[in-house]
């Protein structure tokens, strides 16, 4: 298994956790994931990529790692 295919495999497992904890569907929590994102970067310049978002069933963590020097 390559290095990006573990990433997807990965990031596939943790959607469907999320997804379960929340009691909502993987693409219920991706759509609020992308509708997130699109909401903050309408107020600053960000990369998605650098964008962390994570859901549980009491919160919403939205966590921003990138920073222009």
């Amino acid at each position: 298994m390559s290095v990006s295919s573990v990433f997807i495999a990965k990031e596939r497992l943790k959607t469907l956790l999320v997804s379960d904890r929340i009691q909502c569907t993987p693409d219920s929590v991706e759509r609020l994931t992308n509708d997130l994102y699109h909401t903050v970067s309408k107020y600053m310049e960000i990369d998605q990529k650098d964008l962390n978002i994570e859901i549980t069933r009491n919160d919403i963590h939205i966590r921003y790692t990138g920073e222009k020097n």
